[in-house]
């Protein structure tokens, strides 16, 4: 579902840091479930603060839309309470214990040039564990609190060691972490909480990407039970053209002309990704000469995802030496020797 940060907060998207800190501390008092607020919308105020509270991310998030922001990394709700210890200090944590992450995904997305140039929406598949509809997320029916742990889902475990006792907090076995135990486990996904299900996502590339460029959207990988869902990376392939060559932004090239026309000067039509264009040949053109044709390159791409100017197209002229076959042919060039 597409989601609205702004919206969320409740701020214009022309906001201040100011104004969508304070209105992000007005949320996350509202819906607190320590005072009987609503979950969901604690955690939807939480990533969207994060999101926002970022200059570079803020402005990822405005480039690629409400639920297409590339971040270059996660967010953990505990981080963002370490900044506002004056809100939450009276609450003793989220739920009193930290919050479970789903598991990252990768996706790889090939490219052709043409969508690199122009930049493109694509439709990707890939599958992810998502919470189950039959349990809603729970497991199955019957669900306690943890005896273990106490709701905590971690354990203190104390070592006596020769440099004196070591405490480590681990992960409560009795409930994997979770906190509570379910006596009717699910039967769809067998009390783990989450399902196994392909997705389809529209997303856009920006023009001029690279390959290897990674973007980030925060929330599409694993969903887990009671906590948040990781991030799906998608990484950009580009596939090797059989005409253009790519350096940076710049694109490279091979034309062929004949000794006549190297010699005479001509015009020659270039295909290109972008079109096609006219290139004059002067007169006495040699071979390896590189001609340079401004702004028919690749979209200079700014790092919060917006394109600037173009790079360039440079060709260069190979010219054709021809065979020679028949005894008339031998003397006309050795003419040509005698005139040049």
């Amino acid at each position: 579902m597409s989601k609205d940060y702004y919206e969320i907060l409740g701020v214009s998207k022309d906001a201040t840091q100011d104004e969508i800190k304070k209105a992000y501390r007005k949320k996350a008092i509202e819906h607190h479930p320590d005072k009987g607020g609503s979950e969901e919308k604690f955690k939807e105020a939480a990533e969207a603060y994060e999101s926002l509270s970022d200059p570079e991310k803020r402005r990822n998030y405005d480039t690629f839309g409400s639920d297409k922001n590339f971040h270059s990394h996660s967010f953990d709700i505990n981080d963002i309470f370490s900044q506002f210890g004056d809100i939450f200090s009276g609450f003793g944590g989220f739920g009193g214990r930290r919050q479970r992450r789903g598991s990252d995904i990768g996706v790889k997305v090939p490219l052709k040039l043409i969508d690199i140039l122009l930049g493109s929406d694509k439709k990707i598949k890939y599958n992810r564990n998502i919470k189950c509809s039959t349990c809603g997320g729970q497991g199955g029916t019957d669900v306690v609190t943890c005896k273990g742990c106490n709701g905590s889902g971690q354990k203190m475990n104390i070592r006596q060691t020769g440099f004196g006792r070591i405490q480590q907090v681990m992960e409560c076995n009795d409930c994997q972490g979770k906190g509570k135990t379910v006596k009717n486990r699910c039967k769809k996904c067998q009390g783990d909480g989450t399902n196994y299900k392909e997705e389809t996502l529209d997303i856009k590339i920006p023009a001029g990407a690279v390959s290897g460029m990674q973007l980030t959207m925060p929330g599409y990988g694993n969903e887990v039970q009671d906590g948040f869902p990781g991030d799906l990376y998608i990484q950009i392939e580009e596939i090797i053209d059989d005409k253009f060559k790519r350096d940076g932004i710049n694109l490279q090239c091979d034309e062929w002309i004949s000794i006549s026309d190297a010699v005479l000067g001509t015009e020659i039509e270039i295909d290109t990704p972008m079109g096609s264009t006219t290139l004059k040949i002067p007169t006495g053109c040699e071979s390896g000469k590189i001609f340079n044709i401004k702004g028919k390159g690749i979209p200079n791409l700014s790092q919060n995802g917006s394109s600037y100017g173009r790079g360039d197209l440079n060709i260069k002229i190979n010219v054709k030496i021809p065979k020679v076959t028949t005894v008339e042919q031998k003397r006309i060039f050795e003419k040509l020797r005698d005139i040049l």
